[in-house]
C-alpha cells in the first residue's frame, strides 16, 4: 500500500483563505496600549473623541499614546531613536 501525498507548507499555506488579522494591515483588532502609562486603548479612542493618538519615530514605527501622556511618549522615543535600543513602554494595564 502507497502512502498518500502529502501537501508542502507552502502549498498548505496557499489553499488556506487570509487570516482577518493579516489582510486587514494597520492597527485595527489589536490590543492596543499606551506607550507611557500602559493603560488600555480601544480603537474608538483614537477618532473624533481624541482622548488617544499614534505617534512615529525616527524608524517610522507608529505607537499608541494618550492625549495626556503625549510628552512622556515623546521623551521615549526620543531616547529609542537616539540609542537604538526598543522603546521602554510601561506594563499594560486594564
Amino acid at each position: 500500500m502507497k502512502r498518500e501525498k502529502r501537501l508542502t507548507k507552502r502549498e498548505r499555506k496557499a489553499l488556506a483563505p487570509a487570516r482577518p488579522a493579516a489582510a486587514a494591515g494597520g492597527h485595527q483588532h489589536q490590543h492596543i496600549h499606551c506607550v507611557a502609562c500602559g493603560k488600555h486603548l480601544d480603537a474608538v479612542q483614537f477618532g473624533a473623541q481624541g482622548t488617544a493618538t499614534w505617534i512615529t519615530c525616527q524608524h517610522k514605527s507608529t505607537f499608541a499614546s494618550c492625549v495626556e501622556c503625549v510628552d512622556m511618549s515623546r521623551r521615549l522615543l526620543a531616547e529609542h531613536d537616539r540609542t537604538g535600543k526598543p522603546v521602554q513602554s510601561a506594563p499594560a494595564w486594564h
